[in-house]
């Protein structure tokens, strides 16, 4: 699931994550059958004759084993969105970097834009600081969830 939003006791939640839908022991499957596929080809191809073909084999295979290691270091990000009780913050991780972003709900507004490839962003920014939010929903879905933010900050203190 890439985002599920709450609200509990006046509290809006929101949490983020990756769509990680075949999890780490299918991301060993899918990518341990296509190096195999590779290796079977490239040995075929090998035994006829070809044999320069071998060492882009042994690359592609290295290339796989770099993409497995790369997913599953991102496979456990998040982001947890909080706002309630005067305060809103932010956690997120990506890949070995944890941050932590704090505002006071009265002074923190919602900016909503568009970036270069006509997508949607969405900003907390309060104090001369911001940050962004939601970057693991589908574009689409952005709007609404800054709505809902923005609805929950005029509800708790907050301004537009």
């Amino acid at each position: 699931m890439p985002c599920s939003l709450a609200i509990d006791d006046g509290v809006l939640t929101a949490v983020g994550r990756p769509n990680d839908a075949l999890g780490p022991r299918g991301r060993k499957w899918a990518i341990g059958v296509v190096s195999v596929f590779a290796l079977l080809v490239g040995t075929a191809w090998t035994l006829l004759g070809a044999w320069p073909v071998l060492p882009f084999v042994g690359l592609e295979v290295l290339c796989l084993a770099g993409a497995w290691v790369l997913i599953g270091w991102h496979a456990s990000d998040y982001e947890y969105v909080v706002i309630g009780r005067g305060r809103v913050s932010v956690d997120r991780r990506n890949g070995a970097k944890v941050e932590r972003h704090e505002f006071q709900a009265a002074w923190t507004r919602v900016e909503q834009g568009v970036d270069d490839r006509g997508r949607c962003r969405v900003r907390l920014c309060s104090s001369g600081r911001d940050v962004e939010v939601g970057v693991w929903l589908p574009a689409d879905d952005r709007g609404e969830f800054a709505d809902a933010l923005r609805q929950h900050l005029r509800l708790h203190g907050g301004p537009l």
